[in-house]
């Protein structure tokens, strides 16, 4: 298939509207005004389409043509690609190279700290919640020293690094009791603030049906 009909081929997103690893693909689609059909999965009732396509049946699962793709950094980099305008990704491979370290911190280092602060006492234990506290007050300064200095992660414009960080930073601060690295984060909620008022990403979280 060529790729100019590659590009008309329809796109549809197996997704969990809250799930911030599916708002990465759903914002990305939003953000390249690319059209696309939003498959609503039930968090803990994978439907059987899905555990087809993706061997460990999660979201998000990606359908373009005859091509699925799973792992939301897999799909945003492809999308990136085929549908190159607005880019995410920058033309130096150091500089992607660092985009992608970008992820991985957040996917490896980042979320699960995430996870035990939000879950808490109710899944574990007191001494365990305190250290993903303590963590996190790193991980938000980390986050903090970059964008005191750029206006996104990268720089001046919004890269794959920001559209993959800045769900789960989202998903941090609505977490009750607000975690109180924050208060010293004014760069960082200054960035999620411009990042969460952009229309895409009003588009992203409208429910479906």
């Amino acid at each position: 298939m060529s790729e100019n009909l590659k590009k008309q081929a329809p796109i549809t997103v197996y997704s969990y509207r809250r799930c911030p690893f599916a708002m990465r693909v759903r914002f990305t689609l939003h953000e390249k005004g690319v059209p696309f059909s939003v498959v609503e999965e039930k968090l803990r009732d994978f439907s059987k389409e899905l555990r087809k396509m993706h061997p460990e049946a999660k979201v998000p699962v990606l359908v373009h043509g005859d091509l699925v793709l799973y792992e939301s950094a897999i799909i945003t980099e492809y999308l990136d690609e085929i549908f190159p305008e607005p880019s995410f990704m920058p033309d130096r491979p150091d500089a992607r190279a660092k985009v992608r370290l970008w992820t991985y911190w957040c996917n490896h280092i980042f979320k699960p700290e995430v996870d035990r602060y939000k879950y808490g006492p109710s899944r574990l234990s007191d001494d365990e919640v305190k250290e993903a506290t303590r963590l996190l007050f790193e991980h938000l300064e980390k986050l903090e020293n970059q964008l005191s200095k750029t206006p996104y992660l990268m720089g001046d414009a919004m890269s794959l690094a920001d559209i993959h960080v800045f769900p789960f930073v989202r998903q941090l601060s609505k977490v009750s009791p607000e975690h109180p690295a924050f208060a010293k984060s004014s760069a960082v909620l200054s960035w999620l603030n411009v990042i969460v008022a952009r229309p895409s990403f009003g588009a992203t979280m409208e429910k479906q049906g």
